[in-house]
Protein backbone atom coordinates (compact mmCIF):
# COMPACT_ATOMS: atom_id res chain seq x y z
CA UNK A 1 0.00 0.00 0.00
CA UNK A 2 1.03 3.32 -1.03
CA UNK A 3 1.67 5.61 2.20
CA UNK A 4 0.93 9.80 1.34
CA UNK A 5 0.48 12.58 3.55
CA UNK A 6 -2.95 13.88 4.06
CA UNK A 7 -3.77 17.75 3.79
CA UNK A 8 -6.80 18.43 5.74
CA UNK A 9 -8.31 21.98 6.68
CA UNK A 10 -10.37 21.87 9.98
CA UNK A 11 -13.44 21.56 8.11
CA UNK A 12 -12.46 17.95 7.17
CA UNK A 13 -11.19 17.24 10.66
CA UNK A 14 -13.74 14.87 11.39
CA UNK A 15 -13.84 13.06 8.16
CA UNK A 16 -10.21 12.63 8.16
CA UNK A 17 -9.73 11.12 11.51
CA UNK A 18 -12.43 8.56 10.30
CA UNK A 19 -10.24 7.85 7.24
CA UNK A 20 -6.52 7.67 8.88
CA UNK A 21 -7.53 6.26 12.42
CA UNK A 22 -7.43 2.17 12.50
CA UNK A 23 -5.66 0.18 14.77
CA UNK A 24 -2.35 1.23 15.94
CA UNK A 25 0.09 -1.78 15.31
CA UNK A 26 3.72 -1.28 16.99
CA UNK A 27 5.47 1.03 15.14
CA UNK A 28 8.32 -1.39 15.22
CA UNK A 29 6.38 -4.00 13.28
CA UNK A 30 7.77 -4.69 9.28
CA UNK A 31 7.02 -2.39 7.15
CA UNK A 32 4.55 -0.71 9.92
CA UNK A 33 4.90 2.98 9.02
CA UNK A 34 5.89 6.06 11.33
CA UNK A 35 2.96 7.93 11.71
CA UNK A 36 4.36 11.61 12.20
CA UNK A 37 1.40 14.27 13.25
CA UNK A 38 1.66 17.96 12.02
CA UNK A 39 0.07 21.18 12.11
CA UNK A 40 0.42 24.24 9.80
CA UNK A 41 -1.11 27.79 9.52
CA UNK A 42 -1.93 26.56 5.60
CA UNK A 43 -4.18 29.55 5.74
CA UNK A 44 -4.94 32.64 7.67
CA UNK A 45 -2.21 35.20 8.66
CA UNK A 46 0.50 32.75 9.12
CA UNK A 47 -0.45 31.11 4.95
CA UNK A 48 2.93 32.36 3.50
CA UNK A 49 4.63 30.31 6.30
CA UNK A 50 2.44 27.48 6.53
CA UNK A 51 2.04 26.63 2.92
CA UNK A 52 5.71 26.11 1.75
CA UNK A 53 6.10 24.04 4.99
CA UNK A 54 3.08 21.85 4.22
CA UNK A 55 4.57 21.07 0.99
CA UNK A 56 7.99 20.53 1.67
CA UNK A 57 7.06 18.42 4.42
CA UNK A 58 5.14 16.12 1.43
CA UNK A 59 7.97 16.31 -0.73
CA UNK A 60 10.68 15.23 2.24
CA UNK A 61 8.24 12.24 3.40
CA UNK A 62 8.10 11.27 -0.46
CA UNK A 63 11.42 11.56 -0.92
CA UNK A 64 12.30 9.29 1.79
CA UNK A 65 9.96 7.11 1.13
CA UNK A 66 11.10 6.84 -2.67
CA UNK A 67 14.55 5.55 -0.95
CA UNK A 68 13.05 3.07 1.21
CA UNK A 69 11.86 4.93 4.17
CA UNK A 70 13.70 4.60 7.71
CA UNK A 71 14.80 2.07 9.05
CA UNK A 72 12.56 -0.14 6.47
CA UNK A 73 10.01 1.50 7.47
CA UNK A 74 7.70 4.48 4.95
CA UNK A 75 6.78 7.73 6.67
CA UNK A 76 2.78 8.70 7.64
CA UNK A 77 2.38 12.12 7.66
CA UNK A 78 -1.03 13.56 8.10
CA UNK A 79 -0.97 17.52 7.87
CA UNK A 80 -3.38 20.13 9.87
CA UNK A 81 -4.18 23.67 8.88
CA UNK A 82 -4.40 25.40 11.97
CA UNK A 83 -5.72 28.48 10.31
CA UNK A 84 -2.90 30.87 12.02
CA UNK A 85 -5.52 29.82 14.91
CA UNK A 86 -3.87 28.81 18.72
CA UNK A 87 -7.78 27.69 19.24
CA UNK A 88 -7.63 25.20 15.98
CA UNK A 89 -3.97 23.93 16.54
CA UNK A 90 -4.88 23.32 19.96
CA UNK A 91 -7.57 21.37 18.35
CA UNK A 92 -5.63 19.44 16.11
CA UNK A 93 -2.90 18.41 18.35
CA UNK A 94 -5.57 16.64 20.24
CA UNK A 95 -6.29 14.53 16.93
CA UNK A 96 -3.30 13.97 16.01
CA UNK A 97 -2.51 12.44 19.36
CA UNK A 98 -5.37 10.29 19.27
CA UNK A 99 -3.30 9.05 15.71
CA UNK A 100 -0.65 7.63 18.04
CA UNK A 101 2.00 9.80 15.94
CA UNK A 102 5.83 9.20 17.09
CA UNK A 103 6.37 12.90 17.04
CA UNK A 104 4.58 16.00 15.84
CA UNK A 105 5.99 18.57 13.39
CA UNK A 106 4.67 22.22 13.50
CA UNK A 107 3.12 24.54 14.39
CA UNK A 108 3.74 27.58 12.15
CA UNK A 109 3.42 30.46 14.41
CA UNK A 110 5.12 31.52 18.01
CA UNK A 111 1.51 31.54 19.45
CA UNK A 112 0.43 28.46 18.11
CA UNK A 113 3.53 26.64 18.96
CA UNK A 114 3.41 28.11 23.04
CA UNK A 115 -0.21 26.97 22.57
CA UNK A 116 0.57 23.26 21.59
CA UNK A 117 3.51 22.37 23.64
CA UNK A 118 1.78 22.19 26.76
CA UNK A 119 -0.35 18.94 25.11
CA UNK A 120 3.44 17.23 23.54
CA UNK A 121 4.71 17.72 27.15
CA UNK A 122 2.19 15.83 28.55
CA UNK A 123 1.95 13.43 26.05
CA UNK A 124 5.73 13.04 26.02
CA UNK A 125 6.17 12.86 22.85
CA UNK A 126 8.67 14.50 20.45
CA UNK A 127 7.73 18.12 19.14
CA UNK A 128 9.64 20.02 16.45
CA UNK A 129 8.46 23.66 15.95
CA UNK A 130 8.33 25.75 13.31
CA UNK A 131 8.01 29.08 15.15
CA UNK A 132 10.67 31.69 15.71
CA UNK A 133 11.33 32.85 19.44
CA UNK A 134 12.91 31.27 21.53
CA UNK A 135 10.04 30.73 24.23
CA UNK A 136 9.22 27.75 22.12
CA UNK A 137 12.50 26.43 23.43
CA UNK A 138 13.13 27.69 26.63
CA UNK A 139 14.02 27.72 29.55
CA UNK A 140 15.19 24.41 28.91
CA UNK A 141 14.12 22.23 31.98
CA UNK A 142 10.59 23.17 31.25
CA UNK A 143 10.84 22.19 27.24
CA UNK A 144 12.58 18.46 27.56
CA UNK A 145 10.35 17.21 24.65
CA UNK A 146 10.32 20.31 22.55
CA UNK A 147 12.77 21.37 19.74
CA UNK A 148 12.44 24.20 16.70
CA UNK A 149 13.69 24.24 13.37
CA UNK A 150 14.23 27.97 12.26
CA UNK A 151 16.82 29.81 14.10
CA UNK A 152 15.68 32.01 16.87
CA UNK A 153 14.75 35.16 17.01
CA UNK A 154 17.83 36.22 19.21
CA UNK A 155 20.65 35.00 16.56
CA UNK A 156 18.17 37.29 14.16
CA UNK A 157 18.50 40.37 15.87
CA UNK A 158 21.93 40.07 17.03
CA UNK A 159 22.87 39.39 13.04
CA UNK A 160 20.88 42.60 12.18
CA UNK A 161 22.14 44.53 15.06
CA UNK A 162 26.20 43.49 14.37
CA UNK A 163 25.13 44.64 10.46
CA UNK A 164 23.71 48.18 11.80
CA UNK A 165 26.28 48.56 14.52
CA UNK A 166 28.89 48.43 11.48
CA UNK A 167 26.84 51.29 9.82
CA UNK A 168 26.28 53.30 12.69
CA UNK A 169 22.70 53.09 12.90
CA UNK A 170 22.41 52.41 16.66
CA UNK A 171 19.53 54.69 16.92
CA UNK A 172 16.30 52.77 15.81
CA UNK A 173 12.54 52.57 15.92
CA UNK A 174 10.91 49.24 16.14
CA UNK A 175 7.06 48.82 14.02
CA UNK A 176 6.42 45.18 15.08
CA UNK A 177 3.54 42.58 14.73
CA UNK A 178 1.61 42.58 17.89
CA UNK A 179 1.63 39.18 19.06
CA UNK A 180 4.85 37.31 21.09
CA UNK A 181 6.84 37.52 17.86
CA UNK A 182 6.48 41.11 17.71
CA UNK A 183 6.85 41.45 20.74
CA UNK A 184 10.24 39.19 21.45
CA UNK A 185 11.33 41.27 18.66
CA UNK A 186 11.34 44.51 20.22
CA UNK A 187 12.70 43.29 23.40
CA UNK A 188 15.78 41.43 21.98
CA UNK A 189 16.34 45.53 20.29
CA UNK A 190 15.79 47.22 23.90
CA UNK A 191 18.36 44.40 25.83
CA UNK A 192 20.71 45.35 23.10
CA UNK A 193 21.61 48.96 24.70
CA UNK A 194 23.56 47.36 27.27
CA UNK A 195 25.41 45.27 25.01
CA UNK A 196 25.62 47.11 21.64
CA UNK A 197 24.71 50.67 22.43
CA UNK A 198 21.43 50.80 20.83
CA UNK A 199 18.81 52.91 21.59
CA UNK A 200 15.03 52.47 20.52
CA UNK A 201 13.71 55.81 20.32
CA UNK A 202 10.17 54.36 19.19
CA UNK A 203 8.31 51.14 19.06
CA UNK A 204 4.76 50.93 16.99
CA UNK A 205 2.37 47.56 17.01
CA UNK A 206 0.62 46.68 14.00
CA UNK A 207 -1.98 44.07 13.53
CA UNK A 208 -1.47 41.17 11.55
CA UNK A 209 -4.26 41.90 9.56
CA UNK A 210 -3.62 45.44 8.97
CA UNK A 211 -4.34 47.43 6.23
CA UNK A 212 -2.20 50.50 6.24
CA UNK A 213 0.37 51.46 8.34
CA UNK A 214 1.04 55.59 8.23
CA UNK A 215 -0.31 56.26 11.65
CA UNK A 216 2.98 53.85 12.92
CA UNK A 217 5.62 55.38 10.38
CA UNK A 218 4.41 58.95 11.10
CA UNK A 219 5.38 58.25 14.91
CA UNK A 220 8.23 56.80 14.01
CA UNK A 221 9.15 59.88 11.54
CA UNK A 222 8.88 61.95 14.28
CA UNK A 223 11.14 60.32 16.73
CA UNK A 224 14.16 60.53 14.62
CA UNK A 225 15.57 57.47 14.17
CA UNK A 226 18.54 56.58 12.19
CA UNK A 227 16.57 53.05 11.15
CA UNK A 228 13.57 51.22 10.95
CA UNK A 229 13.47 47.92 12.43
CA UNK A 230 10.03 45.77 10.98
CA UNK A 231 9.41 42.65 12.75
CA UNK A 232 6.07 41.12 11.35
CA UNK A 233 5.53 38.60 8.50
CA UNK A 234 3.34 38.26 5.25
CA UNK A 235 0.31 40.54 5.01
CA UNK A 236 1.62 43.33 7.20
CA UNK A 237 5.19 43.50 6.07
CA UNK A 238 4.03 44.58 2.67
CA UNK A 239 1.74 47.31 4.06
CA UNK A 240 4.62 48.58 5.83
CA UNK A 241 6.87 49.08 2.74
CA UNK A 242 3.88 50.71 1.13
CA UNK A 243 3.25 53.09 3.82
CA UNK A 244 6.73 53.70 3.90
CA UNK A 245 6.94 54.72 0.50
CA UNK A 246 3.68 56.52 0.53
CA UNK A 247 5.49 59.05 3.43
CA UNK A 248 8.29 59.40 1.09
CA UNK A 249 10.41 57.71 3.88
CA UNK A 250 14.13 57.67 3.14
CA UNK A 251 15.51 55.90 6.42
CA UNK A 252 17.54 52.61 5.98
CA UNK A 253 14.40 50.03 6.43
CA UNK A 254 15.49 46.25 8.28
CA UNK A 255 13.18 43.34 7.97
CA UNK A 256 13.30 40.41 10.55
CA UNK A 257 13.98 36.95 8.77
CA UNK A 258 9.77 36.63 9.04
CA UNK A 259 9.19 38.18 5.86
CA UNK A 260 12.36 36.64 3.73
CA UNK A 261 10.09 34.86 1.18
CA UNK A 262 10.33 35.69 -2.37
CA UNK A 263 6.52 36.06 -2.15
CA UNK A 264 7.21 39.24 -0.19
CA UNK A 265 9.36 41.08 -3.46
CA UNK A 266 6.52 39.80 -5.68
CA UNK A 267 3.63 41.30 -3.56
CA UNK A 268 5.97 44.92 -2.92
CA UNK A 269 7.86 45.18 -6.43
CA UNK A 270 10.24 48.03 -7.06
CA UNK A 271 9.28 49.42 -3.22
CA UNK A 272 10.68 47.08 -1.49
CA UNK A 273 14.21 47.93 -3.27
CA UNK A 274 17.08 49.11 -1.21
CA UNK A 275 15.34 47.33 2.07
CA UNK A 276 17.53 44.97 4.29
CA UNK A 277 16.21 41.71 5.00
CA UNK A 278 17.77 38.61 7.59
CA UNK A 279 17.23 35.57 5.99
CA UNK A 280 19.24 32.01 6.00
CA UNK A 281 21.43 31.46 2.31
CA UNK A 282 18.23 30.15 0.79
CA UNK A 283 17.74 33.40 -0.86
CA UNK A 284 21.42 34.39 -2.10
CA UNK A 285 22.39 30.36 -3.06
CA UNK A 286 24.55 31.26 -5.96
CA UNK A 287 26.54 33.35 -3.99
CA UNK A 288 27.99 30.20 -1.82
CA UNK A 289 31.18 28.46 -2.85
CA UNK A 290 30.92 25.09 -4.57
CA UNK A 291 31.88 23.00 -1.81
CA UNK A 292 30.35 24.84 0.72
CA UNK A 293 28.11 22.50 3.11
CA UNK A 294 24.54 23.39 1.86
CA UNK A 295 25.25 24.39 -1.83
CA UNK A 296 23.98 21.08 -2.74
CA UNK A 297 21.10 20.49 -0.77
CA UNK A 298 19.93 23.81 -1.16
CA UNK A 299 20.53 23.20 -5.17
CA UNK A 300 18.20 20.14 -4.77
CA UNK A 301 15.52 21.56 -2.46
CA UNK A 302 14.71 24.77 -4.83
CA UNK A 303 14.69 23.19 -7.73
CA UNK A 304 12.46 20.40 -6.58
CA UNK A 305 10.37 22.76 -4.68
CA UNK A 306 9.74 25.08 -7.75
CA UNK A 307 9.02 22.18 -10.14
CA UNK A 308 6.39 20.24 -8.07
CA UNK A 309 5.03 23.31 -6.49
CA UNK A 310 4.50 26.60 -8.52
CA UNK A 311 1.69 27.66 -7.01
CA UNK A 312 3.59 28.30 -3.74
CA UNK A 313 6.54 29.46 -5.60
CA UNK A 314 9.32 31.02 -5.01
CA UNK A 315 11.04 29.57 -2.14
CA UNK A 316 11.66 31.13 1.17
CA UNK A 317 13.06 29.75 4.20
CA UNK A 318 9.39 28.66 6.05
CA UNK A 319 9.68 25.85 3.50
CA UNK A 320 13.18 25.13 4.71
CA UNK A 321 11.60 24.41 8.25
CA UNK A 322 9.76 21.88 7.34
CA UNK A 323 11.90 20.09 5.01
CA UNK A 324 14.71 19.69 7.78
CA UNK A 325 12.04 19.00 10.28
CA UNK A 326 11.26 15.82 8.40
CA UNK A 327 14.91 14.76 7.75
CA UNK A 328 16.01 15.53 11.47
CA UNK A 329 13.71 13.54 12.22
CA UNK A 330 14.64 10.77 9.59
CA UNK A 331 17.86 11.33 11.19
CA UNK A 332 16.71 11.11 14.75
CA UNK A 333 15.11 7.76 13.44
CA UNK A 334 18.07 5.98 12.13
CA UNK A 335 20.16 7.10 15.36
CA UNK A 336 17.45 5.76 18.03
CA UNK A 337 16.54 2.24 15.93
CA UNK A 338 13.80 3.08 17.81
CA UNK A 339 10.31 5.02 18.23
CA UNK A 340 10.60 4.85 21.68
CA UNK A 341 9.53 8.13 22.85
CA UNK A 342 12.53 8.54 25.35
CA UNK A 343 15.05 6.91 22.97
CA UNK A 344 13.77 9.12 20.12
CA UNK A 345 13.46 12.45 22.10
CA UNK A 346 17.07 11.90 23.08
CA UNK A 347 18.40 11.00 19.38
CA UNK A 348 17.03 14.07 18.08
CA UNK A 349 18.72 15.97 21.36
CA UNK A 350 21.99 14.54 19.97
CA UNK A 351 21.89 15.42 15.94
CA UNK A 352 23.95 16.74 13.40
CA UNK A 353 22.46 17.35 9.99
CA UNK A 354 23.28 19.86 7.37
CA UNK A 355 20.46 21.03 5.94
CA UNK A 356 18.25 24.03 3.76
CA UNK A 357 18.68 26.50 7.12
CA UNK A 358 21.48 25.37 7.95
CA UNK A 359 24.46 23.00 10.16
CA UNK A 360 21.83 21.66 13.11
CA UNK A 361 23.69 20.34 16.03
CA UNK A 362 21.67 19.76 18.69
CA UNK A 363 22.27 19.25 22.51
CA UNK A 364 21.12 18.79 25.31
CA UNK A 365 21.19 22.42 26.11
CA UNK A 366 20.04 23.85 22.69
CA UNK A 367 17.19 22.10 21.11
CA UNK A 368 17.92 24.52 17.78
CA UNK A 369 21.71 23.51 17.23
CA UNK A 370 21.79 27.13 14.80
CA UNK A 371 23.50 30.28 15.00
CA UNK A 372 24.47 33.50 13.93
CA UNK A 373 26.74 31.88 11.19
CA UNK A 374 23.27 30.59 9.68
CA UNK A 375 21.81 33.37 9.04
CA UNK A 376 23.18 36.83 7.45
CA UNK A 377 21.31 40.26 6.26
CA UNK A 378 20.53 40.66 2.48
CA UNK A 379 19.48 43.77 0.71
CA UNK A 380 16.75 43.79 -2.44
CA UNK A 381 18.08 44.77 -5.55
CA UNK A 382 15.95 45.03 -9.01
CA UNK A 383 13.68 42.78 -7.12
CA UNK A 384 16.47 40.09 -6.14
CA UNK A 385 17.56 39.32 -2.83
CA UNK A 386 21.39 40.05 -2.27
CA UNK A 387 24.37 39.07 0.09
CA UNK A 388 24.17 43.73 2.03
CA UNK A 389 27.68 44.65 1.96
Amino acid sequence: MRLTSLRLGALALGLALTVTTSPTRPAGAANEPYVIGASVSESGTGSSLGRPEADSMQMAVDEINKAGGVNGHPLQITILDDESSATTAVNNVRKLLDQHPIALLGPSLTQTSLAVIPLATQAQIPMISFASSAQIIQPIGDRKWIFKMPITDFHTAQTIQLFMKKKGLTKVAVIYRNDDYGKTGVSHFKDAGARFGFEVVDTEPIAATATDATTQLTHIKAASPQAIVVWTTLPSAAVIIKSYRELSMSLPIFYSDGAATGVFLQQAGPALNGAYIASTKINVPDTLAANDPQRKVLDHYIASFVQLYPKDAPVSIFGGFGYDGVYVLAQALKDAKSTDPNKLRDAIEHVTYTGVTGTFRMSSGDHNGLSTFSTLVTQVENGKFTVAK
